[in-house]
Order: structure tokens, then C-alpha cells, then sequence
């Protein structure tokens, strides 16, 4: 039913939480994973702007500091892709620029991904209400099914 599955991701604990599902929904018949990890476009303006926002000189780092982006971003990807491998799943990596809901979103379209599997909490849960606002906005826009893997409460509640 759900053969082919969107996971995003930010890399976050609550995110990655999705991966302790895989095995059940393997057994629901899941056969590929399409890892998806959004760089937002926030954080792009803020590394090219060596983090002096718009105003500011984009000095001679910026390859620099966008080449630890992209390193870091690939050796995230490859600790995430491998148990998915591992387990007999095909695995397509999309790294889109952008907002994150927004391209969650066109990539479960594009990857007609049959259910979008989402951590209830990302980098910004502290200040966010309940689930948090990219996955708020992927169960009010999606037009596949949403899965939430809530995070571990701290304390048992």
C-alpha cells in the first residue's frame, strides 16, 4: 500500500526517529524510501552573506563555509541512506534549496511518494505550539497521506 515513502528530514533526533519504523512499514509493503532533506534558503542567504545578513560583504569563505554545508550534508546522508540499503530498500536523495514545507511538498509530487512519513519535532520545537511548523504545514497541505512519528517525551508524559 505504501510501497514508495517520502522521509524528510533535518537530521534532527525527532526526525530521525522515523528510521525505528522502517522495519513495520517494510512489512506494510514499503520498497523505497525518497530521503529528502530541504536546505533552507534562510540558510543559504546567511552562509553566502558570512553571516552578516543581506547587508553585509560576502567575503572570500563563502566557498568555504558552503563547502562544509554541502560535506557535512553528504556525510549525513550517507549515515541515514545506509540502513535504509541495508535493509533491502532502494533510496533516491533529493537535496532541494528552499522552504522546507514548500519542497517536502513538491518532492512527494515529483517522487509520487505514497505516503509522507514526518518527526513531530524538528530544530525549532522549542518555540513551536504542538508539532512544529514544517510539519504543521506538510499534514495541512499534503495531498498523500501523513505519517507523524511523535518524539519521546522526557519523564513519561
Amino acid at each position: 500500500m505504501f510501497e514508495r515513502i517520502l522521509f524528510p528530514t533535518d537530521f534532527s533526533a525527532p526526525s530521525m526517529k522515523v528510521l525505528d519504523y522502517i522495519p513495520a512499514l517494510q512489512e506494510a509493503g514499503t520498497r523505497e524510501v525518497v530521503l529528502v532533506h530541504v536546505i533552507d534558503s534562510k540558510d543559504v542567504t546567511l552562509i553566502a552573506s558570512g553571516g552578516q545578513g543581506f547587508l553585509g560583504t560576502v567575503p572570500d569563505r563563502e566557498t568555504e563555509a558552503q563547502r562544509q554545508l554541502r560535506e557535512e550534508i553528504e556525510h549525513r546522508i550517507i549515515d541515514t541512506r545506509r540502513p535504509l540499503e541495508k535493509r533491502g530498500l532502494k533510496v533516491t536523495v533529493r537535496t532541494p534549496i528552499g522552504s522546507p514545507g514548500k519542497e517536502i511538498l513538491a518532492a512527494a509530487d515529483a517522487e509520487e511518494a505514497s505516503l509522507i512519513v514526518i518527526g513531530s519535532h524538528g530544530r525549532s520545537n522549542i518555540r513551536d505550539r504542538l508539532l512544529g511548523t514544517v510539519s504543521e504545514y506538510v499534514i495541512k497541505n499534503a495531498r498523500q497521506p501523513v505519517l507523524v512519528i511523535k518524539r519521546d517525551v522526557v519523564g513519561g508524559r
